[in-house]
């Protein structure tokens, strides 16, 4: 099913409150989520350093749980925004290719859920085609919204369109997913199974806080089923694209 979180602050963090010290926090929850079911695949941190135009990642394609570098990596991410993921698997491999977030110039993805990505494959220019590097469906999704992202629209807008392409498509469970340019995240929630596949939003005084289910304490806000959140360090707003 996967898991994910995002941040991002009006001034750099330490992540590993979210990683590693509260409960749940995404390493436990790569042992069981509220499910019960292990998130074992792969894991992955992306970050924004300052002055930076593109992403720093750090991913390996085995649990999070049994991995000192996701230990070390939470202790030492210092950012004003930034995504992690856990994987559980649909089907395809643990390989680095395969293990989210996945990276194209300034832009981050993580999904969580499944869709068609072979039905999806087909609406793909040849360009972003290539971009697909490993096997999953999530990230012949992300090199659609990219596609769509390369208009001079308002991006909001832009990726309505984009999802609505995906729904119509048909055979997917989940389209969330977590996608970020360096200035904001977009978080998006929509499910046939909007319970299983959730997304929840916190706000802090100086950050805000999206994850696919409440870590630690606080108070934490769900995102309807087919809402999209802009995170900023000012706050979020949401808006319906379904």
């Amino acid at each position: 099913m996967c898991r994910m979180f995002g941040i991002v602050a009006t001034t750099p963090q330490s992540i590993a409150p979210w990683m590693t010290d509260v409960e749940p926090s995404l390493r436990s929850l790569a042992v069981a989520d509220e499910s019960g079911e292990a998130n074992p695949d792969g894991w992955g941190v992306a970050w924004y350093g300052t002055g930076q135009d593109g992403p720093h990642v750090v991913k390996e394609p085995g649990s999070a749980d049994q991995s000192p570098l996701f230990e070390s990596t939470a202790r030492e991410v210092r950012a004003r925004i930034a995504l992690a993921h856990i994987r559980r698997s649909s089907r395809t491999p643990r390989l680095s290719a395969n293990t989210h977030p996945f990276v194209v110039g300034r832009w981050v993805f993580c999904h969580n859920g499944y869709c068609s990505g072979e039905r999806l494959r087909e609406h793909l220019l040849p360009r972003f085609s290539n971009m697909v590097k490993g096997e999953t469906d999530s990230e012949i999704y992300f090199a659609l919204l990219l596609q769509y992202l390369e208009s001079p629209n308002d991006p909001i807008d832009t990726l309505r369109g984009a999802v609505h392409e995906v729904v119509s498509v048909g055979d997917f469970t989940g389209l969330n997913f977590l996608l970020c340019d360096g200035q904001c995240i977009y978080a998006f929630h929509y499910s046939t199974h909007p319970e299983r596949h959730s997304m929840y939003l916190q706000h802090q005084s100086d950050r805000e806080l999206v994850a696919s289910e409440p870590l630690g304490s606080g108070s934490w806000e769900w995102l309807p089923n087919g809402s999209l959140a802009t995170l900023t360090p000012a706050g979020h707003r949401i808006t319906s694209l379904i």
